[in-house]
């Protein structure tokens, strides 16, 4: 019989994204969501 294992990512990873998700949908700092699109992107290319 196999094992399955399930990894679950730690919930402040979670937490971030949802957090920065919000604030990059109501900021008016450019900036700050130039550099969340460019992690996200990084992150998917990756296989992150």
């Amino acid at each position: 019989m196999s094992e399955q294992v399930f990894v679950q990512k730690p919930s402040y990873e979670s937490n971030f994204w949802n957090d920065a998700t919000k604030y990059a949908s109501a900021s008016k700092d450019e900036s700050f969501v130039e550099e969340v699109a460019y992690m996200m992107v990084t992150l998917h290319r990756t296989g992150a």
